[in-house]
């Protein structure tokens, strides 16, 4: 995953870069390091912002917002 489609998942998703790194579990600052091209984004990162937009799409709103609570 680039640093653009990384930005473009994070607004997909309507975002900040606090709740992304919470969902993925990583600090604030690494968010804004993923957004930025600084650091490359891992795999298994990479893999669950996709799977997380993927769900955003194709589930309801309350769904989705259910199964992230989840997490």
């Amino acid at each position: 995953m680039t640093a653009n489609q990384y930005r473009h998942a994070r607004r997909a998703l309507d975002w900040s870069h606090a709740r992304m790194a919470d969902t993925i579990g990583k600090s604030e600052r690494q968010s804004f390091r993923y957004a930025s091209g600084e650091v490359e984004i891992p795999d298994t990162v990479a893999k669950l912002v996709r799977r997380l937009v993927q769900d955003r799409l194709t589930l309801s709103s309350r769904k989705f917002d259910e199964m992230i609570h989840t997490l």
